[in-house]
């Protein structure tokens, strides 16, 4: 049986790209291959199965509280299910089920196992660091909607991924998908427009979000206006959205 390690499972408001507002369920998975300097869930990040061992899953228990229970991973597509179940609420046609992280693409095989069972339930929507791109085109029938982050690496501090990009975004065409660019006060214009040109090599329609990261690393208002005016020169939909959840307080 294919099991994985999963971090948290929990409901709130999507709060970042396009989609922001809508209610999700999180299914955040553990593991991760890069180590991004702005990273926000640094509690996900754990890749070596040593540092997994152990450590349970946290299942927000009703839609009524955010109160959680501790369940032991590994967790099987069954279990996954019955806990996505309790948490969707009913007043959409069809709820959406976000696969977060850590990086969810690392459970490749776990994700082909389960995601047939829930795909006419749920529409998927996968947050991804855009740089597997064959475990995305091994996928990509099976999910809805792509958010892909593009790695400025002036923002990450780690070196660039532009070709393994170019590659995951040719696996996720016909899919809904936006690419999301985290901006911090590193950031440089040249980052950017690699960026949009990107994007626009694929299809200059497909949405482009500029996420300003937050506390240390937040970048200075006129510089996102700065950046998106250089944006807008390559591609047409240029956004600066803000993570609403941690201004809202939600998980």
């Amino acid at each position: 049986m294919v099991q994985a390690f999963v971090d948290e499972i929990f409901s709130s408001v999507q709060g970042e790209g396009p989609w922001i507002g809508e209610r999700h369920i999180f299914v955040r998975f553990m593991g991760c291959d890069l180590r991004c300097r702005y990273c926000d869930t640094p509690a996900a990040l754990a890749l070596e199965e040593r540092d997994k061992q152990g450590r349970p899953c946290r299942v927000q228990t009703s839609l009524r509280s955010f109160s959680t229970e501790d369940v032991p991973n590994l967790l099987s597509p069954s279990d996954l299910t019955q806990f996505c179940s309790r948490l969707t609420i009913r007043g959409y046609s069809r709820a959406t089920l976000s696969l977060t992280g850590g990086e969810p693409l690392l459970h490749c095989d776990f994700l082909g196992s389960w995601l047939p069972e829930i795909g006419t339930t749920y529409r998927v929507y996968l947050e991804t660091n855009g740089i597997h791109h064959r475990a995305m085109q091994d996928l990509a029938a099976m999910i809805d909607v792509v958010s892909m982050d593009v790695k400025l690496p002036s923002s990450t501090g780690l070196r660039p991924f532009w070709e393994e990009h170019r590659q995951f975004l040719a696996s996720a065409a016909g899919r809904d998908i936006f690419v999301k660019a985290v901006v911090t006060g590193e950031t440089v214009k040249d980052d950017i427009l690699q960026a949009a040109s990107l994007v626009s090599d694929l299809d200059a329609a497909i949405p482009l979000v500029l996420q300003p990261a937050t506390g240390k690393w937040a970048p200075k208002p006129l510089v996102l206006l700065e950046l998106q005016e250089a944006a807008l020169g390559i591609v047409s939909d240029v956004r600066v959205i803000p993570q609403a959840h941690k201004l809202l307080k939600l998980p």
